[in-house]
């Protein structure tokens, strides 16, 4: 049987990059490779590079020269994962923006998965199904997506999860208040408004084989539950309007 082909795939792909330096070479490379394989022709990549103190900037550029679809964008200081991620998105260019960590923890194969399914869906969200953390990130990580479902309603399993798909216009209609660990939420908070579907794919987690993890610090945690509580606040009129109307849709 013939693999499918998405050749009509307009994509922007973009990667957070910080003590990445061993890291990226794998993930631009193996991009690449799947995308040839899947028959995309019309992508653009974008390697967001925040002020790592190691070699991944020079390693980036090394890349992009390498590769004319790759381009890098640098940060003279880290400005931290939610301010990189957003701007990721407000980069995107084409009509789907996917994007996955720079540090090599995912199976780019993938891919083709969440591609299957844009006609199906506007949002296409990975949940990692075995977390390759310590047990106290898989606890902190448990807590924050049960607290997550409780305020907003959010029925993401693993909001965090750094292999998401979404439509590009997406990101014309909102505007991302948050530059920190709650970026993710804030996202899947406004699409829910909106009315966007979103479902939910099961993807491979890999051991972190080089750089370092900046998550779970009680320093996030805390600003974390801060912005929850801002949000909430925000959204809650909100969220109760959308909850009826999901209900009057025969939507849980």
């Amino acid at each position: 049987m013939t693999a499918p082909t998405y050749g009509d795939v307009s994509l922007s792909i973009f990667y957070p990059a910080y003590y990445d330096e061993r890291n990226l070479p794998k993930v631009v490379e193996s991009t690449l490779a799947v995308l040839d394989r899947l028959g995309v022709t019309d992508y653009d990549i974008t390697i967001i590079e925040d002020g790592s103190p190691d070699g991944t900037a020079r390693v980036a550029d090394e890349l992009a020269a390498r590769h004319p679809a790759v381009r890098v964008i640098h940060h003279e200081v880290n400005q931290g994962y939610g301010a990189t991620l957003a701007e990721g998105f407000r980069q995107a260019g084409r009509d789907h923006v996917f994007y996955t960590d720079g540090d090599n923890q995912f199976d780019l194969e993938e891919l083709g998965k969440f591609l299957a399914l844009l006609p199906h869906t506007d949002i296409v969200s990975g949940f990692r199904v075995k977390k390759q953390y310590s047990t106290y990130r898989r606890f902190t990580s448990w807590c924050y997506n049960l607290l997550l479902r409780m305020v907003f309603g959010i029925q993401d399993r693993d909001v965090d999860c750094a292999f998401k798909l979404y439509p590009t216009e997406l990101f014309r209609r909102i505007e991302i208040e948050s530059r920190d660990a709650m970026i993710d939420a804030e996202i899947a908070i406004q699409a829910r408004l909106l009315g966007y579907r979103t479902t939910q794919v099961g993807v491979t987690h890999l051991p972190r084989t080089h750089g370092i993890s900046t998550g779970a610090r009680p320093s996030v945690i805390f600003r974390t539950l801060l912005e929850i509580y801002r949000f909430h606040r925000k959204y809650r009129h909100q969220l109760r309007a959308a909850r009826e109307r999901d209900r009057a849709r025969g939507i849980p």
